[in-house]
This record gives C-alpha cells, structure tokens and sequence, in this order.
C-alpha cells in the first residue's frame, strides 16, 4: 500500500450531462468534507472522458494548491 500524498485539498468529482442536444458533459468538483462546490467546468466537453481527463488535472492541481495550473478551457 501506497503511502498518501500530503494534499492541501480533499474533494471529489461528479461528471454529469450539461446538454442532451447537443450532448456536451461538465465536471465539478467538491469538498470532501461537505457539497461546497470548488470548481466547475468553464465550457461542456463532447464526450464523458474528456470531462474525466480534465477534471482530474484540475483536481490535481488544487490538491497540491497550484491554481494557476488549472485548465481553463476544454
């Protein structure tokens, strides 16, 4: 087992439809410790996985508290 990194913030992300016309997909992120959101997607993404990829380096980059890493746009 891997030892857990320290992280500065604790949350998790829900990947949701945005739009069923044209599908597009957004990401949030939340608190872990509540359902404060944090941090939403910018703009719709074409598919799930995309939103996926993009919310993880956004919530990469909170937990090692470096908000100008995070993505702006999709």
């Amino acid at each position: 087992m891997q030892a857990e990194r320290h992280k500065r913030f604790h949350g998790y992300v829900k990947v949701e439809i945005e739009a069923r016309f044209p599908r597009r997909w957004i990401w949030t992120i939340y608190r872990s410790d509540s359902e404060t959101v944090v941090l939403r997607a910018p703009s719709g993404f074409t598919s799930a996985e995309d939103a996926w990829k993009a919310s993880q380096s956004a919530l990469r980059a909170l937990e090692i508290g470096n908000p100008a890493a995070i993505p702006i746009a999709a």
